[in-house]
């Protein structure tokens, strides 16, 4: 499946920063500041805690499931705010409890930081498999409500999973990356009276369901962009001929013969290409660590070759190199008959195909093209009902969402707006270009942050040491911006 692939990068991406981010200095501060809390407390960072939530808030089942929970309140000052840092489409991981922007304001406002896990991920489930009745209680609606209910119920959690009592003046800050800061965004217009503030990273607030803007933001970051506009050209001309022979020679130069589906094949091309520039992360100065740009880039430097030869000889060697699986990683069908617990890509598939979309899809001319045309939103939903049954509407609701949240205009206020130019995903969110800038909306609400180099949540996530391609401006900005937010006693 297409989208564990995608899940699986993601998710190691993430575990990554995490461990990147801690430095030896926060462990021992950590460890110091645990002594000083309550006894029940101190070796508690790694526990988890399990909240009682509603299966389905706007429906009959009201019976509940165990929503897992992680607290750090070492650095809680009395009236401190807190941080609630939902998961996202990621299992939830105590690793962000000592690492991360989320910890930083934590550490810096005398704050309190609570991981909420997303329905459906980790070990957070309200049903016993994935198949596609079991899937219906995965919605937007109820997991904000996740977030609103536990919100109400936290002073009383808090203080009989630790010990320690939530101060009534302090103030809560919602907090998240990509989907998870969506979330942030839209809880914070939702329950504006239990949300105070909230703190986004590359959120994609605008929910596109043919997203032919990635590859435009890919574009501009690749210094070998034309040179895979050429080779998709080419590719698209010998799949448009049927000339099986020839087909299947190149699929075999890619290293993606055992994939019999054209547009499966046409498909896989993209994983590299969108990978390198989403989670791109600059080498540090004095690295001997190559730039990952600019080493996948390198192979187009062999004008011996056509660029589509080149591409292939790229694609291969990426297969070979990460091990790559083409049947399960970008197979259409591909786990369709899995229906066990535990796949956090099965979950995101079942949140694209009924609310969001996001199909990354060939942009149409006169735009310049980086992946087949094959791969259209149609060919990416078309998957949807035999993962998940005629139960499920034949394209995503998209339209629901941006009616009920604004889209691009979503009438919020208190929001600090983070996005890095690199990444395909700010085409969907709130940014300005084209310089590491900070920008208020003409109301004086919300805070914008936008860093030209940087690509998909590096604020969030990246390591602390790090203080080059702007995200040391970025991360004094957003602290500046939650320290203006919690002066404001407002809703």
């Amino acid at each position: 499946m297409r989208q564990a692939q995608q899940q699986r990068i993601w998710t190691e991406y993430l575990l990554s920063q995490a461990d990147t981010g801690v430095s030896n200095h926060d462990r021992l501060s950590t460890e110091r500041d645990t002594q000083h809390a309550p006894a029940q407390y101190r070796q508690s960072l790694n526990t988890p805690f399990y909240f009682d939530q509603i299966i389905d808030h706007f429906g009959t089942n009201q019976t509940t499931f165990k929503q897992r929970i992680f607290i750090n309140a070492n650095h809680y000052a009395p009236n401190g705010p807190i941080y609630l840092l939902n998961s996202g489409e990621t299992p939830a991981s105590p690793s962000y409890l000592t690492a991360g922007e989320p910890y930083t304001l934590t550490k810096a406002t005398g704050g309190m930081l609570i991981i909420i896990e997303h329905r459906y991920y980790g070990d957070s489930y309200p049903v016993n498999d994935m198949s596609g009745p079991s899937m219906r209680y995965l919605t937007v609606e109820n997991s904000l409500e996740d977030i609103a209910s536990f919100i109400r119920s936290a002073s009383t959690f808090v203080k009989n999973s630790i010990g320690i009592d939530i101060s009534p003046n302090s103030k809560w800050v919602a907090a998240g990356g990509s989907y998870a800061a969506t979330l942030a965004v839209w809880a914070r217009k939702k329950y504006p009276d239990l949300i105070h503030a909230a703190y986004a990273s590359s959120a994609p607030i605008l929910i596109e369901p043919d997203f032919y803007q990635y590859d435009q933001v890919v574009a501009r970051a690749l210094p070998c962009a034309q040179d895979i506009s050429e080779a998709v050209l080419v590719l698209d001309a010998i799949l448009d001929s049927g000339n099986r022979t020839l087909i299947n020679r190149w699929k075999s130069a890619f290293g993606l013969q055992k994939l019999e589906d054209d547009a499966d094949f046409a498909g896989a091309l993209t994983d590299q290409m969108s990978s390198t520039v989403q989670y791109h992360m600059p080498p540090a100065k004095g690295s001997n660590v190559p730039d990952s740009i600019t080493k996948m880039c390198s192979w187009f430097g062999n004008r011996a070759n056509i660029p589509l030869q080149n591409m292939a000889d790229m694609t291969a060697a990426y297969i070979r190199e990460n091990r790559i699986n083409p049947l399960s990683a970008y197979s259409s069908d591909s786990g369709v008959s899995n229906t066990a617990l535990h796949q956090d890509g099965r979950a995101w598939f079942y949140q694209t195909c009924t609310q969001f979309g996001f199909w990354q899809s060939a942009p149409r001319p006169p735009f310049r093209r980086l992946r087949s045309k094959y791969v259209t939103a149609e060919w990416q939903n078309k998957p949807c009902r035999a993962f998940f049954g005629s139960g499920i509407a034949d394209k995503p609701n998209t339209k629901g969402l941006n009616d009920q949240f604004g889209g691009l205009l979503p009438n919020v206020s208190r929001v600090v707006f983070v996005n890095g130019l690199h990444d395909p995903w700010s085409a969907l969110s709130v940014s300005v270009d084209p310089d590491i800038s900070k920008q208020t909306s003409d109301d004086g609400r919300n805070v914008v942050i936008t860093m030209p180099n940087a690509s998909h949540v590096v604020d969030f996530y990246f390591a602390n040491s790090r203080t080059d391609f702007g995200v040391d401006i970025a991360r004094k900005g957003i602290l500046d911006a939650i320290n203006m937010f919690l002066t404001h006693n407002s809703t």
